[in-house]
């Protein structure tokens, strides 16, 4: 029920709460939600506050209006560990989700004396009508201490598991800052961001293996449909 002596008004009560369904699971990605008369009912409320709730949600970019057939939940957050970079395909596949990779540049770099193999990849989770894509991923492999990496096709196969079968190099420690990015045209592109937004989250800073030798320079760009829970080891 919508409480009347809320501070918050009582269309804001309800698009928290049925956000709240949405961030939990209890409208999956691509079902309807309840229909206008259907929310009237169980919230005993009126059409212009079911109006105004799903505007906001139709703003925020969680549901999306066809006419004549209903609200439809469009995006369902994802929750992901945001420093289990060596996770993030088995992490989706534990989902039963299916991750995609999506090569935007390969090429080489030189920083400070060394020469580097520069992989920059949009990363998501395939649905059953489209691709999410969950962040914009910069690599920067040592070719030193990885010859002929450039051979492998990114777009089918984990830099991870690359590491760790053919080099037999265990990443197993980060060193990162996070801060704010400016959003630009890529970014608004393929993160699907809306126009309101001015920002993303950055990850950005080193990987070290096993041996504690640094074996990639690394900076993610996370889109807003993802929550975080800050790790320190990837498994």
């Amino acid at each position: 029920m919508l409480d009347k002596n809320d501070f918050a008004p009582l269309y804001v009560q309800l698009y928290r709460k049925i956000k709240e369904q949405i961030v939990k699971g209890e409208y999956k990605q691509g079902e309807a939600i309840p229909s206008e008369s259907e929310m009237m009912k169980a919230f005993q409320t009126t059409r212009g506050t079911v109006r105004n709730a799903i505007g906001l949600l139709v703003n925020e970019g969680l549901v999306h209006q066809i006419r004549g057939k209903g609200t439809f939940v469009q995006l369902s957050p994802v929750k992901y560990s945001i420093w289990n970079f060596g996770g993030f395909t088995d992490y989706l596949k534990t989902r039963n989700e299916v991750p995609v990779s999506k090569v935007l540049e390969q090429s080489y770099v030189s920083l400070e004396g060394k020469d580097y193999f520069q992989l920059v990849r949009a990363r998501g989770v395939r649905t059953d009508q489209s691709i999410m894509y969950l962040s914009i991923d910069t690599s920067k492999l040592p070719l030193h201490l990885f010859p002929g990496i450039d051979q492998y096709d990114f777009e089918k196969e984990s830099i991870y598991q690359i590491l760790r079968e053919k080099y037999h190099v265990f990443p197993s420690r980060t060193e990162i800052s996070v801060s704010p990015v400016a959003i630009d045209a890529q970014m608004r592109e393929i993160l699907q961001v809306d126009k309101k937004e001015i920002a993303l989250l950055k990850a950005e800073g080193s990987i070290f293996d096993q041996n504690h030798v640094e074996i990639e320079k690394v900076k993610v760009i996370y889109s807003s449909n993802i929550d975080f829970n800050i790790m320190t080891d990837i498994s």
